[in-house]
């Protein structure tokens, strides 16, 4: 069915849309559908399938911030598809890669703890749905030096990955109320001044300033970092040049005096398998490797929901699906058996690998692929409590830094010429906010196997 435009209607998709660059796999471009702290129904995974397998070939990707991307996407079709997007209430991220200096740079969808508002009844998601419903397409906001990551964590422990957000606000309660520690200037990726995780700004952010005190550190990053390149642009970089106090000091003058606060980075919580939620009712994590689903999985994911639970899913930071509200998870369980490969385990929970095989920057193995062959070792030695992070390139989109065994790509020269390479890391951890560090550079082919075998073999013994 064709969608009809009027030339006066397309002003609504002014700075609420965007196509993303592609440059692997036959695809052009790419769109990101932002789904504010993850939370889903079923009727809008449904929309979703139909435009994946109208527009993307089928293919859909759960992605780290709790969107879904969609690849081959034709521009000429781009305002239909937005149409579609528009009528069932969701917006994209403002992709830049076309941008070369600093500039148009959006706050990102704002991920929260999956199971907010389930395992208490400190239900962050509000925070993290009505601050995106802000900022996306207010034009104050879209001129932004670079892109701003936002989580929220209200569960007691690090669900989001707080360290390597712009912005990560964990949850706590202090003397009978409510609000969030706030975690600063985290980016992993290789912009100046280079991987980053975010520290503590040692301040109590009460529940009710909230929303005034993330808008205040987001106008602090459009109005104070670097616009000299956009390597330079990330709010890791404003940060590290002010430090903690002088930041401390420009916030407090625009929202007030903030109490101070010493808090030790959240312990590392994944809400792996099935849980029981504070109705009575259950939750259950189904894990996709990669976030990788394809159309009718998606719609049968929706079915699942409407059959087992309340018609909602949630989408986690780790690419996988949590069902809430569930009333008898082993049913749920072997339902889903019917289409999915049920694992436990943090190997299949929290492994992750970005779509190198999308952006062009990799040849093969593309990062999903070696994950793929990795997460095969692991199964034939035994190893299932393992988190492997792999990134194309040093963009880290995998957050190889943080992983307990982590990859990123690199062109290597040989005998037989340029070939895909990969740097092996080891000993990241991003509730710890401890970077892993370079073990071998510039593995290829059996020996990058043979690497990775040896060192689970060292981490086995305690080496």
């Amino acid at each position: 069915m064709e969608i009809s435009i009027d030339i006066g209607d397309i002003s609504k998709f002014v700075g609420r849309y965007s196509l993303g660059r592609d440059n692997g796999n036959g695809s052009l471009h790419f769109l990101r559908i932002k789904v504010p702290a993850g939370q889903i129904d079923s009727e809008r995974l449904r929309r979703v399938a139909e435009l994946s397998r109208e527009y993307g070939r089928g293919y859909a990707e759960i992605t780290d911030r709790q969107s879904i991307q969609l690849h081959w996407i034709d521009p000429e079709k781009s305002l239909e598809i937005f149409g579609k997007l528009y009528e069932i209430g969701y917006f994209t991220d403002m992709c830049g890669q076309g941008f070369s200096g600093a500039c148009f740079g959006d706050v990102r969808n704002i991920i929260a703890c999956p199971l907010s508002g389930k395992i208490n009844d400190f239900d962050v998601a509000e925070h993290a749905i009505r601050l995106t419903d802000f900022f996306t397409g207010n034009p104050d906001y879209l001129d932004l030096p670079r892109k701003f990551k936002i989580a929220f964590s209200g569960c007691g422990g690090d669900c989001v990955r707080l360290g390597i957000n712009d912005l990560g606000m964990f949850g706590i309660e202090n003397n009978g109320e409510r609000g969030f520690v706030p975690f600063v200037g985290g980016s992993i990726g290789a912009s100046h001044p280079g991987p980053t995780l975010a520290k503590s700004l040692g301040v109590f952010v009460p529940e009710s300033k909230t929303f005034e005190f993330v808008k205040a550190v987001v106008e602090i990053h459009r109005d104070h970092s670097s616009r000299e390149s956009k390597a330079k642009a990330r709010f890791k970089n404003l940060v590290s040049e002010w430090g903690l106090d002088r930041l401390r000091e420009e916030i407090e003058s625009r929202v007030g005096p903030l109490e101070r606060i010493d808090v030790a980075a959240p312990a590392q919580c994944d809400h792996n398998g099935s849980g029981v939620q504070i109705n009575g009712l259950h939750y259950y994590t189904l894990p996709v490797l990669g976030g990788v689903l394809s159309a009718d999985k998606l719609e049968f994911i929706a079915e699942m929901a409407d059959k087992h639970a309340d018609g909602e899913v949630r989408l986690t930071p780790e690419q996988n699906v949590t069902f809430v509200d569930v009333s008898d998870v082993e049913r749920l369980k072997n339902d889903l058996s019917k289409k999915f490969y049920l694992k436990e385990g943090r190997l299949y929970y929290s492994s992750i690998a970005c779509a190198s095989n999308f952006c062009g920057r990799t040849s093969e193995p593309h990062a999903k692929e070696l994950l793929e062959r990795l997460v095969e070792v692991c199964e034939r030695k035994g190893v299932k409590d393992l988190r492997i992070h792999i990134s194309g390139c040093r963009n880290a989109c995998g957050c190889h830094h943080v992983g307990e065994i982590g990859l990123v790509g690199r062109p290597v020269r040989t005998e037989n010429g340029v070939v895909q390479g990969y740097d092996l890391l080891a000993g990241g951890d991003f509730a710890s906010l401890r970077m892993a560090k370079v073990v071998k550079e510039g593995l290829h082919g059996d020996e990058l196997v043979r690497e990775f075998e040896r060192l689970l073999e060292e981490m086995r013994n305690g080496a």
